[in-house]
């Protein structure tokens, strides 16, 4: 499968009732996050989820990223097909990423690992 899902973010107005609400229904760890994450979910003490407040994107969004090899190329493209760009690149310690629609409204994200 090309391009998989490499990380999930969960847009929340409220972190830590909706991390409680995982740990209930799944048993999902939750734990001290970094950067503009209010909480990371793990598993074996390994993130793979993070909760981030509500912005570019409407509280209650589970957005998934794929890695791509050009974060620029695959932005155009995403917007040739009919995609819109919902929050411009940003770059954190792990990469850049890029949050686009698809033409029925549904998230996810771009994304490009940091070198290194």
């Amino acid at each position: 499968m090309g391009a998989p899902f490499v990380w999930f973010d969960l847009t929340v107005a409220d972190g830590a009732t909706i991390a409680g609400f995982y740990q209930g229904l799944f048993g999902w760890e939750s734990g001290p996050a970094a950067e503009s994450y209010q909480d990371w979910l793990l598993d074996g003490g390994q993130p793979w989820a993070g909760t981030v407040p509500a912005g570019a994107a409407p509280a209650g969004h589970w957005i998934p990223y794929v890695a791509v090899d050009s974060l620029a190329a695959t932005v155009s493209k995403a917007v040739d097909l009919g995609g819109s760009v919902i929050r411009d690149k940003l770059t954190g310690p792990a990469g850049n990423s890029v949050i686009v629609a698809d033409p029925g409204g549904a998230l996810i994200a771009l994304f490009t690992p940091a070198a290194g």
